[in-house]
């Protein structure tokens, strides 16, 4: 079935096909068109299903009302979840979205940083791979609406979403040194440099009474399974009572292959991101927990205000607090 387009509406009513793209874009009344007519296009473009080229119409009018969202991981449900609430929160506002997965890899997270330009976009939501803001430079220069999300940058004057991460990291140890755990060892995930697992790891090494007992071990983000199997070796030879994990994939494979072994554990296992798996696992696991619904509206909030402000925007950096949740 082919495309309805604006030339089929102006043969079918016996108009131009410039009257009915004015029409359609709501400028009929400044225009002087005749209501009856205008009701009457509008009446033959539903009734022909005509659905507008958003692209076109943006390169005609300089907004598609499309948003970009490029998060590194959709397997992780955190990820997951941040989506849902970014897509409802776009539509609430009119604005449809297009996701990409940048697999933690920079030089796919750049392609697709242009590949969505290239469609035009209004604005781009953005939790970045990259370790540094350098390739972000361009378009903080041309003031193209952007927002950061859960890895931020700092000292890169944009608007930027996180939770305070370093504080939450340090929450989890100084409860499992109230409880009597005193050698806690961290499982972090590659690439560290970026700016959550950073701060997590700084909250852990602050949080340790005895610094002599920290004990870092990192996960590579692809082979989470076998990295975790070699952890557990070095925690159980090192003898080590407590485990935190800075995201909730680690702390999934780590439960799977613990069950795998079918052993008792001696170790109290806590997570930054929780899931509701955990209030059923075995052993029990405590977590902190992230807003995950307000990080996502406040991002496009703040996209949409970018938008709508371009010339007199001043960008902000909102940081939520995490929760502790105990099982």
């Amino acid at each position: 079935m082919n495309k309805v387009s604006l030339k089929d509406i102006a043969e079918s009513l016996g108009v131009s096909k410039a009257l009915v793209s004015l029409v359609l874009n709501n400028k009929g009344n400044e225009r002087g068109i005749n209501k009856e007519t205008q009701q009457k296009v509008r009446d033959k473009a539903k009734e022909l299903n005509y659905s507008p080229n958003q692209y076109a119409r943006g390169l005609r009018t300089g907004k598609t009302d499309t948003l970009g969202l490029i998060v590194p991981d959709l397997s992780n449900i955190f990820y997951g979840k941040l989506c849902k609430s970014i897509e409802m929160k776009a539509s609430e506002l009119g604005y449809d979205l297009i996701i990409s997965n940048s697999y933690e890899d920079p030089e796919r997270e750049i392609k697709l940083i242009n590949n969505l330009l290239n469609k035009n976009i209004d604005g781009l939501i953005l939790a970045s791979s990259l370790e540094s803001c350098t390739d972000l430079q361009f378009m903080k220069d041309r003031n193209f609406p952007l927002v950061l999300i859960d890895r931020i940058f700092p000292e890169f004057k944009v608007d930027s979403v996180s939770v305070s991460n370093i504080e939450g990291a340090k929450q989890a140890v100084e409860y499992l040194q109230k409880k009597g755990y005193s050698k806690i060892a961290c499982l972090t995930i590659s690439p560290v440099y970026v700016s959550s697992i950073a701060d997590r790891i700084k909250g852990y090494m602050e949080g340790v009474d005895d610094s002599e007992n920290t004990f870092l071990i990192q996960i590579p983000h692809d082979n989470i399974d076998s990295g975790i199997e070699n952890a557990i070796k070095q925690i159980e030879s090192e003898k080590y009572d407590a485990i935190f994990c800075v995201n909730n994939n680690l702390t999934k494979s780590l439960l799977k292959k613990i069950n795998q072994k079918n052993s008792e554990t001696n170790y109290k296992i806590i997570s930054f991101d929780d899931l509701e798996v955990f209030d059923f696992a075995s052993p029990k696991v405590s977590a902190i927990n992230q807003p995950i619904t307000k990080i996502g509206e406040k991002s496009v909030e703040l996209l949409s205000n970018h938008i709508s402000n371009r010339e007199n925007h001043i960008s902000q950096k909102i940081i939520f607090k995490t929760g502790l949740i105990v099982r």
